[in-house]
């Protein structure tokens, strides 16, 4: 299955599961209602969402991993609208195996204790169940939010930056500016016919020696 004709069609989470015959597969869940079962891992499924959505999956870890005071479990945000939360969604048959998937926090509606498992209530209808405690789910959703607000004062920062030197070199060039840019042609000129006379080699950092 094409990653990005999953992604295309709102991925709501991807969780590690067991199939029969297939062994350690993943399963995503989609806003359209698809249910995509693929055998691959989510550390390289994550891997390719990262390069999809062409961030550094490991820098975005660390940077905001640091922000939040954790070394792991860090929400990621692909971009404004798509943060994912880690969730514990099973117990591993093998040490490499992994137990955590990934939840798209938008689509979380509420969480609640149902015996000895959290239930995470998606939008869609949908529910995941964690084998994590309710206030461990919930400290996870309350950290997505936290880079999420960060993740778009950053993306409004840079939005507003690029603004400002469009609208900068977008306006009409004054007399002044005109001025300036001649007699920064004309230091340029002297300086160049200066080393010219100087014989200097430009490939080099000392004149060169004349036989």
């Amino acid at each position: 299955m094409d990653i990005e004709k999953i992604i295309s069609e709102e991925l709501v989470a991807f969780l590690p599961v067991y199939l029969a015959m297939r062994g350690n597969c993943t399963l995503l869940l989609t806003g359209c209602g698809g249910e995509y079962e693929i055998e691959k891992t989510v550390r390289t499924l994550l891997d390719q969402i990262s390069k999809f959505y062409l961030i550094d999956l490991k820098a975005t870890k660390k940077y905001y991993g640091d922000i939040l005071n954790i070394r792991n479990l860090t929400p990621i945000p692909f971009n404004r609208e798509n943060v994912f939360i880690p969730i514990k969604v099973r117990k591993p048959l093998y040490k490499n195996d992994g137990s955590f998937g990934y939840v798209n926090l938008r689509y979380i509606k509420k969480t609640f204790k149902k015996e000895d498992k959290t239930i995470i209530q998606l939008t869609r209808g949908k529910a995941i169940e964690s084998l994590s405690s309710i206030d461990t789910v919930n400290k996870h959703i309350k950290n997505g939010h936290i880079v999420r607000r960060i993740f778009n004062e950053k993306q409004n920062i840079t939005t507003i930056n690029e603004r400002d030197l469009y609208e900068d070199y977008d306006k009409p060039a004054t007399k002044k500016d005109i001025a300036l840019l001649i007699n920064e042609i004309l230091k340029i000129k002297n300086d160049f016919l200066q080393d010219k006379n100087s014989d200097y080699d430009l490939y080099r950092e000392n004149p060169r020696s004349k036989s």
